[in-house]
Formats: structure tokens, sequence, C-alpha cells
């Protein structure tokens, strides 16, 4: 009889602590999983410090204010009711470049790498057409990375509030194809508690739609930088706390419009947050070049020259299954960032005799068929530095379903 005492207890024992053991896995899970899939900061690169980029016209009627640098490259060129005068383009601060061979042709190629790495973060949440579905005033988006249904159009039509739970450093990241805001108050985007401000830093637009990308509602207040593969229409008096960044040959029409980019709080290196301030520069004179450039091509190769070097891009040429090496060769080079879809993988700096700069990829951990391999070279001299960035795509091949075997 003792005996079995024994056992039972030992047993209810062993049954406690497997319960208890559960119970620890499945928050261990659940911490990491909310950690694994939280969004990241997306890196602009030199795109950073512009409030606007368009790639080929900028078209402003009435008097509209920027702060921040404006840039237009790289199809068409050409801009409507910029200059001095009642009903143009103020630029508080900032610069204005215009044309091939100047920032704004580098601001685009990081916004290429930008634009990827938005689209290839993980979905934490899908979410209605309408936002303000999903954000009001009394039940607020947390910080995260959110799709529209069927990866469809955004829009907002009574507002959109956004949670930051008082960390600076949160992300909202949204992933459709175009972006519609209501007029006014409805097509606002409000913040609450935002930690250190201003938190619209950290909240990312990225759109699909190669015709129309960002239509903002009259006297909207939107917050954000919006990365559009299609054209930008800001509404008569809405402003925007952020940036508009639309990509190669893509429009950007204003309206009496109100465009602040704003000091971002980022993550030091030993913790904490350092800010990082914009000082306000004289404008110059606007340049453009006469035959603009065409953007990059893909190709399994892809040669390119600077002024201070030369480089190679090489990668597959035919879908690959198994691990494989993209290599960038060349003379004068200093460095070479190499990113897969977006997101950096390494950096390999120059040395002594070394001519090649490799990076080895496994498909086979890419969960995409389709990939896209993007070099950035720094060239450099004695006196100057040069970027460039180039691309190469790789394919996966279709797995071939396996015939059943037999065996009798």
């Amino acid at each position: 009889m003792v005996d079995e005492f024994n056992r039972k207890s030992s047993r209810d024992l062993d049954a406690g602590r497997f319960v208890a053991l559960v119970a620890l896995a499945f928050v261990v899970v659940s911490v990491l999983s909310s950690s694994a899939y939280a969004a990241s900061p997306v890196v602009l690169g030199t795109a950073d410090s512009f409030a606007l980029l368009a790639g080929s016209t900028i078209t402003n009627t009435g008097s509209t204010s920027i702060t921040g640098d404006i840039g237009l490259c790289c199809t068409g060129v050409a801009t409507t009711g910029f200059g001095p005068g009642a009903n143009q383009v103020n630029q508080p601060g900032g610069a204005l470049y215009i044309g091939p061979g100047t920032v704004a042709a580098t601001a685009q190629d990081d916004l290429d790498i930008a634009y990827g790495n938005a689209a290839g973060q993980a979905v934490t949440n899908t979410v209605p057409v309408d936002l303000s579905l999903s954000g009001t005033p009394a039940t607020p988006l947390l910080p995260g990375v959110y799709e529209s249904t069927a990866n469809g159009p955004l829009e907002v039509n009574t507002g959109l509030t956004l949670d930051f739970q008082g960390d600076p450093n949160a992300v909202f990241i949204f992933q459709g194809t175009t972006l519609d805001t209501a007029v006014g108050a409805a097509g606002s985007v409000p913040i609450v508690n935002g930690g250190a401000s201003p938190s619209s830093c950290n909240i990312y637009w990225q759109l699909s739609d190669a015709t129309q990308g960002v239509t903002l509602g009259s006297a909207s207040a939107f917050k954000g930088t919006t990365m559009a593969l299609g054209a930008s229409v800001l509404g008569t008096g809405a402003t925007v706390e952020g940036r508009i960044l639309t990509r190669r040959s893509k429009a950007v029409n204003l309206d009496t419009n109100t465009i602040t980019r704003s000091p971002c709080s980022t993550p030091s290196p030993g913790g904490g947050t350092t800010t990082t301030t914009t000082t306000p520069t004289p404008t110059p004179t606007p340049t453009s070049t006469a035959a603009p450039t065409t953007p990059a091509v893909t190709s399994p190769r892809r040669r390119i020259a600077a002024p201070s070097g030369t480089a190679r891009l090489s990668g597959p040429r035919r879908p690959v299954r198994g691990p494989f090496t993209v290599s960038v060769t060349g003379r004068a080079i200093q460095s070479v960032t190499f990113y897969v879809d977006g997101r950096r993988r390494g950096s390999v700096r120059a040395r002594p005799g070394r001519t090649k700069f490799k990076l080895r990829i496994d498909p086979r951990r890419q969960s995409r068929r389709v990939h896209r391999v993007t070099a950035r070279v720094t060239f450099t001299t004695a006196s100057r530095t040069a970027r460039t960035t180039r691309h190469v795509t790789y394919r996966r091949p279709l797995l071939t379903p396996r015939a059943p075997r037999f065996t009798g």
C-alpha cells in the first residue's frame, strides 16, 4: 500500500512538472516569435536626407513649403512651380538636386535597396483595405509589419491611430499596392505614446503599383515615409511629416503643401538613442543634364564604370538549386556591401592584392523563388570617393514532385 501511494505521488509530481515545462516552453516560444517577427528599421542611405524625391517631374501649384532635400532623377527631369515669388516652392532647409550625376541619382539607387527591404520583411498582421477599421482611437495599431488583404490597396478613410507604446525605436511598415487617404482629419494619421519625438521617422509605406502610388486627401495630416513605384499626388493643403519618395520615371504633383523631413532618433552603439539633425543649407542653383541616364538593368553580368575605378558584378546565369557565389571584380575598389532582397548580408573591404569581392548564397534558405542580389561598390582614389549600385537576379527552379516509390 505504501509503495503504491509513493508511485502515485511520483506520477502526480512528474505530471505537474510536465505541465510547468509545457507552459514555460509556450512562453519562451511566444516571446521568441514576437521578437523574430518584429519590424526592423528600413535603412534609406543617401535617400534619408530627402523630404521629396521624384523620378520624372515635380509639378507645384500654390505656395508649398518643403524642409529637407529635394531630388529629381532620372527620366524627363522637369519642374514646374519652382523659383522665387508667390505660389512657388519654398525650401526653408535642404538642397535641390536635379538630373543624373547628382546626389538624387545615388538616392534613387539607395531607395531601390530600401524598397526591397520593406517589401521583404515578414508580415505580422493582415488588415482590411481600410486601415481605419483596424487602427481606431480605442484600439490603435501596434508596431509591426502590416499587409493589406491580398496585398492590395491601402486606405485611410476615418483616421488611422498608431500606438508606439512609448518606444521611440518601434517600427511600422505597411505593404500594399496603392495608398489613398480621405480629406481632412478623416485621412490623417495621429500618433499616441510616441516616445521620443518624432516617431514618424519609423513609419514606412511600401507601395507596388507602377501607375499611381500615393494620393493624399486635401488638408489631411499624413505621417511616415512613402516608397512608391507609381506617381504621388498631394491634395490641396495636405501636410506630410516624413518623406515622399517616388521611384524612377514617376512624377510628383504638389498643391499648397507642407512636407517636413524631421530629425530622427536612432539606436546608438552603446544603447539609448542619438538624434540626427539636419542643418539648413542654402539652396543651390538647379542643375540638369541634357541626356538622362538609364536606370540599372538587371542582368547576370554588369560592368560598372566610375570616375575612380571599374567593377564587374557576376552571378548565376541559370536557375540554381544549391549554394552559389556572386562576385565583384575590378580596380580601385575600397569596399563592397552585398544585399539580398534589400537585406544587408555583409561587407567586404579591400586589402593588398584583393581584386575580387565575393558573397556566398544558399538559395535553399530563401523563401521566395526569385531573388535580387545588390552590390553597392565604393570606389576610392587619393582625392575622391564614388559609389555605384548594380543588381543581379537569381532564380530557384520549381521543385518537381518525386514519383512515389512502391516496394512489395
